[in-house]
């Protein structure tokens, strides 16, 4: 009798265990410049805001910022024609905002008109004309949430908004298509550090196929900045694709990150608060270095 009493309370007790759900809990890490984290909060983003790139950028652009202390920054798009990159924009800065705790003004650069006319061969005639990309200024102003337009030719509106006050640029995308708008464009980069953070995530749309080359376009204005500026450079992302998730390491967008340095900020050399004893593999698991 008492064999069968503990074989029935036995066989409850694995029922019971059965039934329960396995404890999907894991232990969380404060969101940092760690590229496990970086990852995790990337996909997070993406499944409602899908814009890879732009994802990318603002939440790396953010791990920095949160490393050393900002506690607002500025995300910009060069290039809005239609606004479909600049709504994503402000999205992503909605939803990066509760997660990292950060907030983010957005900023979209165009002429409102369409592309000007290309000036000669660096301008990629072959490719580009005048009044491409138009915007329907009005309807967009509708539709955006928290984003400022600054239109005009950026040589022009580029000037005046460094001159402005703006919370640290952290992330920046460059669509003007154009060798001349895209080397006006980067005239940011040549604003005081405390209006940049020491290292800036940029996305650059035309730079990959097409006959693109580094004497024309988006390449050439890149290689002329590096040469005209001793103490600020542009690099490219280096081997991103072996710290992005899986799913996007033959991603087109990858290769076409970059990293504006500003070597003479005074936090360039900060420690970027990496906690390397303790870091989350790219599917999330845990592992100790």
């Amino acid at each position: 009798m008492r064999v069968k009493t503990i074989a029935r309370a036995t066989l409850a007790g694995i029922k019971r265990w059965l039934a329960e759900e396995p404890s999907q809990e894991e232990p969380t890490l404060p969101f940092d410049n760690h590229y496990d984290r970086i990852c995790r909060v990337f996909r997070q983003i993406d499944q409602v805001c899908h814009r890879e790139a732009y994802v990318w950028g603002v939440v790396q652009g953010l791990a920095l910022a949160k490393a050393i202390g900002y506690p607002r920054v500025s995300v910009i798009e060069f290039g809005v024609a239609g606004g479909a990159g600049l709504l994503a924009l402000e999205r992503i800065a909605e939803q990066a905002e509760k997660i990292v705790g950060i907030g983010i003004d957005v900023y979209g650069f165009d002429t409102g008109m369409g592309l000007p006319k290309p000036k000669d061969y660096r301008d990629l005639p072959y490719m580009w004309e005048e009044g491409s990309f138009a915007m329907d200024v009005d309807k967009l102003r509708t539709r955006l949430q928290r984003a400022r337009l600054m239109l005009g030719l950026v040589e022009e509106t580029v000037p005046a908004f460094v001159r402005s006050s703006f919370a640290p640029v952290a992330f920046v995308s460059i669509d003007l298509d154009l060798y001349t708008g895209t080397k006006h464009a980067l005239g940011l980069l040549e604003a005081v550090p405390d209006a940049l953070l020491p290292r800036i995530p940029c996305y650059f749309d035309d730079i990959m196929g097409w006959g693109y080359s580094d004497y024309t376009g988006e390449r050439l204005a890149i290689h002329e900045f590096n040469s005209e500026h001793s103490m600020r450079k542009i690099a490219p992302h280096y081997g991103l694709k072996f710290f992005v998730p899986r799913q996007n390491v033959n991603s087109i967008w990858v290769e076409c990150m970059y990293f504006a340095h500003i070597f003479d900020h005074p936090l360039y050399g900060a420690r970027a608060n990496v906690d390397r004893d303790n870091q989350l593999d790219l599917d999330g698991r845990w592992y100790k270095t």
